[in-house]
């Protein structure tokens, strides 16, 4: 798929959330009514009825299935629906390449990528076993797996806890000026540090926090966006997928469980150079191909942050400096709104809310259309990294039209 093929036919015109919540603060609406509400704005923003909705996409097997989205919100017809397989936030790239490909071939005019969670309505406890399946043991949550990804990281290029740390300011700093953010409180390194230890070398705020959550992002082709409400913004390439065997670094699968969900005993097995990554070597490579772009090219990265040192990892991956470096990249404040490359201006995951990725998208959106909280100067285009958890992960390219 080329680029001038894809980035030609498909745009972002809508984007919708809730307030956000701790877990399970919004638990007696469910994730039907957060959802409902974020498509609602949503289509305000784009300026459409949500009538007009014939497509659904989503990922990581959220509960709100389209046929059942469609039928609340009244939709005129249901010709489209996707689900992206993966954890977390990892298929998030490709719930919006499906969209784009629906609206690109016809197969529907508006896609609405959604996600939403909450307690019940999602099983969240950090865990990676189910009920039934006995004590816990081994890599019981992600933070035990990506406690050792760091640990090597550190080992191998000197990376320290300090470079950690300026990952947390940074989303901190970045929150503080958006009224939406769960964490609007700036921190100090020495905050970092007191922080209790969580995964060794991992702290409290080393961690994105879960969070209740709607959101809702409408995609279309670019020749109906030329009509949207606000300035629609183009999905110039994405990519999806992950290097050799990246998807049993983190957890693995067990062989007597073919779902893949029991414990985790088959995982840390890729090779070491994506080890210390964040799994986004070749996505990136595939983001750049498409476009014919480079890191030189991105004014602003919005970059999956569920914990601190996958943000060096991506920064490394994405090609913002060479391998090993992330650490001192950092440190130097390349990251910062003022830096090189400013990375996640809408505090991300750690800061924001943990939204499995959407208000990385959001925030790209509004970067490029000019209302985002803390906005740069007239940025061109945004790079956004899915969640770093297991394959596929994704990556998009965002550009102005």
């Amino acid at each position: 798929m080329s680029a001038d093929w894809l980035s030609g036919k498909a745009a972002i015109v809508g984007i919708g959330q809730t307030a956000f919540g701790k877990r399970g603060e919004f638990s007696e609406r469910g994730t039907y009514s957060l959802v409902l509400e974020a498509i609602q704005k949503a289509c305000d923003d784009a300026g459409i009825s949500p009538k007009q909705i014939d497509g659904w996409s989503s990922y990581s097997n959220d509960p709100n299935q389209g046929a059942m989205l469609s039928a609340m919100m009244g939709c005129d017809r249901l010709r489209f629906t996707a689900m992206g397989w993966g954890g977390g936030g990892g298929a998030m790239g490709g719930a919006f390449m499906y969209a784009a490909m629906a609206v690109a071939t016809g197969q529907a005019d508006y896609v609405c990528i959604v996600r939403g969670a909450t307690m019940p309505g999602n099983a969240r406890f950090g865990g990676m076993g189910r009920p039934g399946d006995g004590p816990p043991h081994g890599m019981i949550s992600p933070g035990n797996s990506f406690a050792l990804a760091a640990r090597r990281h550190m080992s191998r290029f000197g990376t320290t806890t300090e470079h950690f740390g300026e990952i947390a300011i940074n989303a901190r700093r970045n929150a503080a000026n958006n009224p939406n953010a769960r964490f609007r409180d700036e921190i100090t390194m020495e905050d970092h540090h007191a922080s209790q230890l969580i995964c060794d070398p991992l702290r409290k705020m080393d961690f994105c926090m879960e969070s209740d959550f709607g959101t809702a992002i409408i995609v279309t082709s670019k020749e109906r966006a030329k009509d949207s409400k606000n300035e629609p913004v183009s999905l110039v390439s994405m990519a999806m997928g992950g290097p050799p065997r990246w998807g049993d670094a983190w957890f693995g699968q067990a062989a007597s469980d073919p779902s893949g969900m029991g414990s985790a005993v088959g995982g840390h097995m890729c090779d070491d150079d994506d080890y210390v990554t964040g799994g986004y070597r070749t996505l990136a490579q595939d983001l750049y191909d498409k476009s014919g772009l480079g890191p030189n090219d991105v004014d602003v990265a919005l970059l999956y942050d569920h914990f601190t040192p996958m943000v060096i990892m991506a920064i490394e991956d994405f090609q913002f400096c060479e391998k090993g470096e992330g650490g001192p990249f950092v440190a130097e404040g390349n990251i910062r709104r003022e830096g090189k490359i400013p990375v996640n201006t809408h505090g991300g995951n750690l800061a924001e809310v943990y939204a499995h990725g959407m208000t990385h998208v959001m925030e790209g959106v509004r970067q490029l259309r000019g209302d985002s909280p803390n906005q740069l100067d007239n940025p061109q285009i945004a790079v956004i990294a899915a969640g770093a958890s297991m394959a596929p992960t994704g990556a998009i390219m965002l550009g102005k039209m």
